[in-house]
């Protein structure tokens, strides 16, 4: 499979992107009520050691943000009574994951609370051979498999690679990034918030899908919670309204998140789907607010 992958022209595979969208409109594929969370996202950290420009998570605008380990493991009590084990895969991630100095104490978290559901941690790899024993060990005793997301920076990933196996841990590369090289894409924000909620939402790759948990709220998509970093840093009020999260402490059971997330919320105004550009390159963020704004859409 790997080797037919590298045989499709790259232009071929930015081709396909552009018209996904469309084809997820004319499906209606994000409306479509789901049975369980596809993929829960838990951030360990806001900030990162690499800076990518255009981050969706906002990372290079974060301060340093660590997770608090009381209010973590209250989110996964509560959102593992809920679920059930109906969460198809959980991903910790940030910012850098790696980052965090107790990241071992969250991985033992995760598993407690989450007995027989998929773990993994997303990374960039930069830090996992500077990982101490402890890691390692709670990585092999509670099933945790690493992703790493194979950036074109100067980085011996199939080294990284090897290390890891060598641990005895699962590893695997994010995406199709061991075959294409990794670019960034930017899915332009309007700052008037004058975008057509719904067509967002049906257009959007994360919609009802990349879940996140947040300090006990659930969002339909990762980037919503960290918007917050844009409008500190810029100035501007890219406002998350009550009506763009879910409060597990407020909720009778999955069922209700599972109606919630596959809705359209306000803050779908703000995301200019239609004028995303597939391709902007790799590069390192400048902190330049046209990174995260600049669009196609003629």
């Amino acid at each position: 499979m790997n080797f037919i992958k590298k045989l499709i022209p790259y232009k071929v595979v930015l081709f396909r992107r552009k018209l996904l969208p469309i084809w997820w409109k004319m499906r209606k594929k994000n409306l479509q009520k789901k049975t369980m969370i596809p993929i829960l996202h838990l951030h360990l950290t806001d900030h990162c050691n690499l800076n990518c420009r255009g981050c969706d998570n906002f990372s290079p605008l974060a301060p340093d943000t660590y997770a608090d380990i009381n209010i973590f493991e209250k989110d996964c009590v509560q959102m593992a009574k809920l679920a059930q084990g109906k969460i198809a895969e959980i991903q910790l991630l940030g910012g850098e994951p790696l980052l965090h100095p107790q990241i071992t104490l969250f991985l033992e978290t995760t598993r407690k609370h989450f007995p027989h559901n998929t773990i993994n941690i997303v990374s960039n790899g930069i830090l996992l051979k500077k990982q101490s024993k402890e890691f390692w060990d709670s990585c092999r005793k509670n099933k945790i498999e690493i992703i790493v997301t194979k950036y074109p920076i100067n980085l011996d990933f199939h080294g990284i690679e090897k290390y890891v196996k060598e641990q005895g841990v699962a590893f695997k590369y994010y995406g199709n990034t061991e075959d294409v090289e990794k670019t960034m894409e930017c899915i332009p924000l309007d700052i008037e918030g004058k975008q057509d909620s719904r067509d967002s939402f049906l257009r959007c790759s994360r919609a009802n899908r990349c879940i996140s948990l947040d300090n006990g709220k659930i969002y339909t998509c990762s980037l919503i919670p960290y918007v917050k970093y844009f409008n500190q840093h810029f100035g501007k009020n890219l406002e998350v309204s009550p009506d763009d999260y879910i409060e597990i402490e407020k909720v009778k059971d999955l069922d209700e998140i599972l109606t919630f997330i596959s809705k359209p919320v306000a803050f779908c105004r703000f995301c200019n789907i239609k004028g995303t550009i597939w391709d902007i390159g790799y590069g390192i963020s400048k902190k330049d607010i046209n990174e995260w704004t600049t669009s196609n859409d003629k």
